[in-house]
Formats: structure tokens, sequence, C-alpha cells
């Protein structure tokens, strides 16, 4: 009786962080048609956020509306990191190029193993083999949304200082007619990504025993 009840114990929900790139005085970038970065990250955010939950994951935010104070990088690291989230998502907006970007870190694969403490200018490197996979999850998801995809290495703050598989996301005009503030545009890229996170976690999930738990 006992091995029947703690096999249905609820398998915990994997948690996804996201970041959505500047806030307050911080606006990032300035697009076309006096719009700001800030408010296209936190608009694409909401949709990604939603789409998530509906999908079985838990949504930790850094914040859901402009603050008036940002958290600086270091701690949107430290958010992130104290959460130990499935994946970190760091949403950025851009006018230049087309489609979406996807970065990893740039820190060299054949980096050291990590030891304690864990640097904090390399905190990610443990994580990089997961995150290049994550990036591919999420290329390949896009990819079959019809939507253009660029994969690269760049250590966009606060990537190097996350102890979890991460990327940064960054949308760019699908095309000349569809800019980054297409409802449509960011609803198919959403739903994209939360079809490759979904991929990513059956494919990454610790395995377990008959009664449920984590060998």
């Amino acid at each position: 009786m006992a091995l029947a009840t703690q096999a249905q114990q609820p398998t915990p929900r994997a948690i996804i962080f996201i970041d959505p790139a500047h806030g307050g005085a911080d606006t990032g970038a300035h697009l076309p048609n006096s719009l700001l970065e800030k408010d296209i990250t936190l608009a694409f955010a909401a949709r990604l956020r939603a789409l998530l939950s509906t999908s079985g994951f838990a949504v930790i935010s850094t914040h859901e509306i402009d603050p008036a104070v940002p958290f600086p990088t270091d701690q949107r690291a430290e958010i992130a990191n104290h959460a130990h989230p499935a994946a970190c998502l760091i949403l950025h907006a851009t006018s230049s190029g087309t489609g979406i970007h996807i970065a990893t870190s740039a820190l060299p694969d054949d980096a050291a193993p990590p030891h304690n403490p864990i640097p904090w200018n390399t905190a990610q490197t443990a994580s990089l083999p997961q995150s290049l996979r994550l990036a591919n999850e999420l290329g390949l998801a896009l990819n079959n949304s019809k939507l253009s995809v660029l994969l690269i290495r760049a250590s966009v703050p606060p990537l190097d200082n996350l102890t979890c598989p991460a990327a940064v996301i960054e949308l760019a005009p699908l095309n000349p007619d569809t800019p980054v503030t297409s409802a449509t545009y960011q609803q198919q890229a959403a739903q994209a990504i939360a079809t490759a996170l979904t991929s990513y976690r059956v494919h990454n999930e610790p395995a377990t025993n008959p009664a449920g738990v984590p060998r």
C-alpha cells in the first residue's frame, strides 16, 4: 500500500526561467516607429509564459511589468541560479537582420571542469553541453514552423554567469512586411519555443525507477 501511495506522487513541474531584457530607464534598442526593445521583450515574454504554463511548465520571470528599477545583470543571474530551472531564456529584440537569433555562451567547449566555488564569470561551463542541445531543439522547432533561425555563440550577459542550460532568443523582423511587433509572428515563435522546450524536457529528464524516484 505504501508503494502505491509513493507511485502516485505528482511529478514536479519543470521550471523555465524567462528574463525579458531591459526595463525601466534601460530601454534597450530604439526600434522603428518609436518602439522600445523593453516593450517588445515584455510582450513576447507574456505570450511565452502563457503557452509554457498550459504546456505543464512552471515559469519564473525576472519581471512581468516594466520595473521602475530593473535588476542588475548579476542579480538576474542569481535569481535564475537559485531557481534551478530546466532552462533559462533571455529575451531580446532587434531591427537588424531577419528571423530569430539564438545565442549560446561563447565560453570554450573544452574548458576545465567546474570546481567549488564555481567561478562567476565561467559558471555556464558545466551547463554548456545542455545549452547547445537546447539551442538545437529551439532551432529545429522554429525551422519546422517556417521561421528563419540563426544559431550563434555570443556571451550576451548574463549567459556566462548562469548554472543552468541557457540561451538568448532575439526577435528580428521576419521579413520586410513582418516586424517584431507582429502579434501573429510573436505567437508563432512562442508556440515553436514551447514545443521545443517540451521536446527538450522529454529528452533530458532524469531516469526514474518504477516508484517514480530519480535514479
